[in-house]
Parts: C-alpha cells; structure tokens; sequence
C-alpha cells in the first residue's frame, strides 16, 4: 500500500529530525540561557504575525486539484514569489518595530538575518510541491533530514563559539539554503522560474479559505507569545518555548507525519469518489492509541525530563511542559480534521470555525498570562477542548461516522494509555512527583509501561499491531534483497 510507504518515509524523515533537534536543544540548553532562547522567541513570533502570508495553502492546492496543467504550476509559483517577496520585505521593515516594542536589541539582529529566509524558500516550492503530489516521499525525507541536520549543526557551532541568540538564526538560514539547494537538485524536472496568472481566480478563492483558516491561528499565538513576553518578560517566554518545544517536536513527528502522507491519499480517494469511513476509524485508532500514551506518559515524567534535557535552571519549564503535553491528547480525537475540510472542499467552513478557536484561545492565554505563566499553559488545555467541540460534528460529517464508531476507539484508547502510563504515576508519585527522582528507576518504569502497551496492543488486535507487521515484513524482504546481491 503505497501509503504506508510514503507513511514510513516521513517518519524516517522526522525521525532523524526529532532526534537533532531534541539533540540540539540539549545542547543548546547548556549554551544559551533562558533569557537568550526568549530573545529568539520574541523574534520568531514577529517573523510569525508576517508568515501568515505564506499560509494560503499553496502546496496543498496542486496536491488537491484535479489536473496538474502549467498554468496552475506556474500561477501558484507566482503567489508564492509575491508572498515571500512581501514577507521579506515586511520582516526587515518590523524588525526595528520589533527590538523597540521589546526594549530587546536581539530582537531587531535576529529578524534581519531570518528575512533572507523567506526569499531562499522561493527556489524549494515548485519541485517540492510536485514532488508531494506525485508521492516521492523517499526524495522529501532525505531533503528534510539534511534541512535539519544542516541548521542544528551550524547552531550548535556558532552557540559553542558565543554567538549566542543569533546562532539559531544562522541555523534557520543555513538548513533553508542546503534544502532549497537539494530540491532543485532532487527535483530538477520541476525546476522552473516560469510566471503566469492564468489560474489565479481560482487559487486566489482557495488561498483565501486558507489564508482564514491559518492567519487566525498563527495571529492568535505569536500575539500570545508577545503579550507573555511583554507582561511576564523574555525569561518567561524561554521557559515556555522550551516547554512548547518539547510538546510541539513530539507532536510533529508523530501527527505530521502521518497527516501529510494520509493527506495526500486522502485526495486521491476523493478524486475517485470513495468512501472515507473506514479508513480515518482507522486511522484515528492508531492515532489515539500512540498519541494519548506519548503525551500522557510526558505530563506525568516532565519534571525528570527537563532536568534531563535542560538541567535544573530549567525547572520553571515543568508544569508548562505537563500542561502542553495533556492539551495534545483531546486533538487526537479529531486527527487530520484540516485535512478532510481541505480534501472536502469545505474550508470556508473551517475558516469561521480555526476564527472562533483562535479567538477563544487567545483570551483565554491572555487571561492566563495576568496570572501567571502556569495558568496560561494550562489555558491550552481548555483551547484544545474547545477545538474538539467545534470541529466534531463537521469531522463525522465528512466521513460519514457517528458518535458510537468512535466509543470503541477511545475506551481501547484509554486502556492503552493506563497500561502505558501506570507505571512512572507509580513511580512519579513514589517520590513526591519529585523533579529530581532517580532517571534509573523513571527509565525502569517507561521501560515497563512500553512492554505493557505493547502487550494490550497485541491482545486488542489493534490496527498497530498490523502496521507493525508490515513495516518488520518490509524490513525482511529488504534484507533478504540485500543478501542475495
């Protein structure tokens, strides 16, 4: 099933970039100070508040459309070049808005470098689209992984050398040079810097939906990380970066790396006008029976884990990491909903309803920040529960599923995650849910939650059980290719 492939490229492509960057935050966490990682952060949420021209949802717009014709290629290569063009311009022109608004010169330093980077992007997009769209995930994973290899090593050697806040910069610029560089390469039958309008009614209809859809959701949290900045201070924003770093790495590389794969599926079977139903159930098992144990298991072991990763001048990330972690667990139960209101051509709908969440989450982020910044992660969690509840009905909608479909679904769900997770509360609460509990016996107790996840999986004949299958089976007959050469 060529799903599944493409499945596996992804995750091996995430996978090798979750572990640099879980590498590379480590490191950096002994390198940088709190102060240092807000700095950057601050200037990554004025970048954010420009990006959201670059959310019109150009690449899933030639993955989607019926015929791939020149002149979609070349009319959404246009937009994309006008886009990025603006956003260049606009960083440079707000990066002293940016340093003034903060009182933090940093800010101003770290903006100019990341300008450059939106003009680099303008080289990756057609080969890179063309290449989703025709499922060569193989060539995509091997640009994201020296994309992510290139930008966490030029980091860590100008942070050792005491470019404090502006070698992440220089990272960000380095990883998107060496990825547009190798699309062209990898991808160079797509290669063209051929302009045209001809289709730019349509694409300009559907980067609108898009463009509400996602322009609310980032405005709403670069402006939450601004208003934290500025009402709690750079320190604070660190602490909750990191947190949010944490939370956000593990959620990318298991969620986003099936959503992009599944998406593109998920486009070809409407094309073909079949039935959805069966696969998202399916889909939202596996997703729900990985995802509710990952993110459960990390409340509960957070304070061992941030000590581990950052050290103890980290603590106050703690609670915020918990907090983050427990908010990812209702948002799997409406997995790859931003997929189907795409594939479904329903994405004015999604707009109105990605407004409601954003604005919600906002006042509710701000209401947190006036009292502290524990209460404004725990803010997330009443976000994602108000997501849930909007997005819902649409989701059973679009897939044709009812409420009972998924009652099975989430109470194996829930077994799973008891069965993952008993053990560290054990353990965790064994010492007080003490920060500084022995990583031996928190290691022991992940170990057995492991074993006994996968025992229930195994009983439950669960969908993962069968992927698991498939992927050592794969991993079999490519051996067995090896020895007969």
């Amino acid at each position: 099933m060529s799903v599944r492939r493409n499945v596996l490229w992804m995750a091996a492509a995430q996978g090798c970039a979750f572990a640099t960057q879980f590498a590379t935050t480590v490191v950096l966490a002994r390198l940088l100070t709190p102060y240092e990682m807000g700095v950057f952060a601050a200037a990554l949420a004025v970048l954010g508040l420009l990006t959201i021209l670059r959310s019109l949802g150009l690449g899933s717009y030639v993955i989607r459309v019926g015929a791939l014709t020149p002149a979609v290629l070349e009319t959404t290569f246009t937009v994309n070049l006008l886009s990025s063009l603006l956003i260049s311009a606009g960083v440079a022109g707000l990066s002293v808005l940016g340093g003034a608004a903060l009182n933090e010169p940093g800010v101003q330093r770290v903006l100019l470098v990341v300008a450059v980077v939106p003009l680099v992007s303008i080289f990756e997009f057609r080969p890179a689209v063309v290449m989703e769209r025709h499922g060569r995930f193989r060539g995509l994973a091997a640009v994201n992984i020296a994309r992510a290899v290139t930008g966490a090593g030029v980091a860590l050697v100008l942070a050792y050398r005491g470019h404090s806040y502006m070698s992440l910069a220089y990272g960000q610029l380095a990883g998107g040079v060496v990825a547009a560089a190798l699309f062209n390469a990898v991808g160079w039958r797509h290669v063209s810097l051929r302009c045209g309008l001809g289709d730019w009614r349509e694409v300009m209809r559907y980067g609108a939906h898009m463009l509400a859809i996602s322009a609310t959701g980032i405005a709403a949290t670069r402006l939450a990380e601004l208003a934290l900045a500025r009402m709690l201070g750079l320190n604070a924003l660190g602490m909750y970066s990191r947190a949010s770093g944490v939370a956000n790495m593990l959620w990318e590389s298991i969620h986003m790396t099936v959503s992009r794969a599944v998406f593109v599926d998920l486009a070809e079977q409407r094309r073909q006008g079949r039935s959805m139903r069966e696969g998202y159930l399916r889909m939202v098992a596996m997703m729900a029976g990985l995802l509710w144990p990952v993110f459960t298991g990390l409340a509960v072991v957070s304070g061992p884990v941030v000590v581990l990763l950052y050290g103890q001048q980290w603590l106050a990330a703690q609670l915020p990491l918990s907090l983050l972690a427990l908010s990812s667990v209702p948002v799997a139960t409406i997995a790859l909903s931003g997929g189907l209101f795409m594939v479904a051509g329903r994405t004015g709908e999604q707009a109105r309803l990605e407004a409601i969440r954003a604005a919600v989450g906002l006042v509710l982020f701000l209401g947190g920040c006036m009292i502290g910044l524990d209460w404004a992660a725990a803010s997330r969690v009443l976000e994602a529960v108000v997501a849930v509840l909007l997005t819902r009905r649409q989701v059973q909608d679009m897939t044709g599923t009812r409420e009972r479909d998924f009652t099975a679904i989430y109470l194996r769900s829930l077994a799973l995650t008891v069965a993952a997770v008993g053990p560290a509360v054990a353990v965790m609460a064994w010492h007080g849910w003490n920060p500084l509990a022995p990583l031996g016996a928190v290691a022991a107790a992940i170990l057995a939650g492991v074993v006994l996840w996968a025992v229930l999986l195994h009983q439950m004949r669960h969908p993962l059980i069968d992927e698991a299958a498939w992927l050592l089976g794969r991993l079999r007959l490519t051996r067995a290719a090896r020895q007969e050469m």
